[in-house]
């Protein structure tokens, strides 16, 4: 069926007439009663009974009237659905978010998102820094949030905050009451880590590496979370993003360790496919991302 005779049909069935049709249109009515005669041969019924004034539905022509409308209403309907979503008004935000970000970051983000955007569906994933690249390269996510080196092709990385990864421990410990620590303090010390996969580990163990530095027992745990709550526990020495612990370290929980040798910062950054298409939401999303507090404040991160 051919819609652009069906959208005369549609015009003259509401408007009762050729000429009204052909006004609506800015179609002449010659060329309005040919393309009609054209559609009701085509489809082998008389839609309209020709009166001295205007037109009459047949009965064929109320029956198409009617699937008309509905499929005009549906087309009305896509089309404003179409210029929500360019207006990131409606949509799908899907993010993956390594620990630190994903925990810590951008969940206050996300609720100012959504109280912009109400209609947008959310999800967010939270994993290492391996696992969101993956995700992000395999479209699983729109927008990847990552704390570590990326070693998945394909993908465009951009910084939007730093973070300073610092030693602690609980207020009690043997080495918390030195003025100095050296690294043969720090060797054979227990230590909680993330597990492998995680850009915290791997940065911290390429640092510890380049000072000399053994650690003892590696308690493996899958969030800086859980690395937290065993550090103030007792469990070890951590090495924790600053972002994660403000109050832990103000109200004395953990204490910050004398490591003056070493000094680990490190970017936060957002990761997206290098060619692709990015979605309005996740474009109002980075928008949102870049107007940060912790990003207009030179880099430095803040919960």
């Amino acid at each position: 069926m051919n819609l652009h005779h069906l959208a005369i049909f549609h015009t003259v069935a509401e408007t009762g007439s050729i000429s009204g049709c052909a006004e609506r249109l800015h179609i002449s009515q010659p060329a309005i009663s040919r393309q009609l005669k054209e559609f009701e041969q085509r489809i082998g019924v008389v839609l309209f009974e020709r009166l001295p004034r205007g037109v009459r539905l047949t009965q064929a022509g109320e029956v198409l009237r009617d699937y008309a409308a509905r499929l005009f209403e549906i087309a009305r309907t896509a089309e404003a659905s179409v210029k929500e979503l360019s207006d990131a008004r409606q949509g799908r935000l899907s993010i993956g978010a390594s620990n630190t970000v994903g925990t810590y970051i951008l969940p206050g983000l996300l609720a100012r998102f959504h109280r912009r955007h109400p209609a947008v569906t959310i999800s967010m994933f939270v994993g290492n820094t391996e696992q969101v690249a993956q995700g992000v390269s395999d479209l699983r996510f729109m927008l990847g949030f990552i704390e570590g080196p990326l070693h998945v092709p394909d993908l465009r990385i951009e910084r939007f905050l730093e973070d300073e990864i610092v030693p602690v421990a609980r207020a009690d410990h043997p080495l918390s009451r030195r003025k100095a620590l050296t690294p043969a303090d720090l060797s054979g010390q227990p230590l909680l880590m993330r597990e492998p996969g995680s850009g915290t580990r791997e940065l911290i163990e390429r640092r510890l590496q380049r000072h000399g530095i053994r650690p003892g027992d590696i308690v493996e745990l899958g969030s800086t979370e859980a690395i937290k709550q065993a550090a103030i526990h007792g469990g070890g020495i951590a090495w924790l993003p600053r972002v994660c612990m403000p109050r832990e370290l103000t109200s004395g929980e953990l204490v910050r360790l004398p490591v003056k040798f070493l000094n680990i910062r490190r970017p936060l950054s957002v990761i997206r496919r290098a060619q692709g298409h990015t979605a309005p939401a996740a474009e109002a999303f980075l928008a949102l991302l870049h107007g940060h507090d912790g990003a207009s404040r030179g880099g430095r991160a803040e919960p």
